[in-house]
């Protein structure tokens, strides 16, 4: 076996267990067209086309899996209603020592 087909195989082996372990930790509740389970074996037993059709079309896409990409705070500080509403006093205190 030479060096490239041995770089392939890791490869393979590597996105197989990848995608298995991330199937496994999914939510079942909101693992899209066929049940955890199933997903899970396919990734297992049918190693690139499993792993490929999971991260495609199975796996959840709403930030309540914490696999999302759903963000809880602002990005930057003019998208902070509380930090404008704070700035004002905030220069008030400056102004006044």
């Amino acid at each position: 076996m030479n060096r490239i087909q041995l770089a392939v195989l890791v490869a393979v082996a590597i996105f197989q267990i990848f995608t298995t372990v991330y199937a496994a930790s999914a939510n079942p509740r909101q693992v899209r067209v066929l049940p955890k389970i199933v997903w899970v074996l396919l990734c297992l037993f049918i190693p690139i086309i499993g792993g490929l059709l999971y991260i495609t079309i199975g796996r959840p896409i709403d930030g309540d899996s914490g696999q999302g990409a759903k963000r809880s705070r602002p990005i930057a500080p003019d998208d902070d209603a509380d930090f404008l509403r704070d700035l004002g006093t905030r220069f008030k205190n400056d102004n006044d020592k």
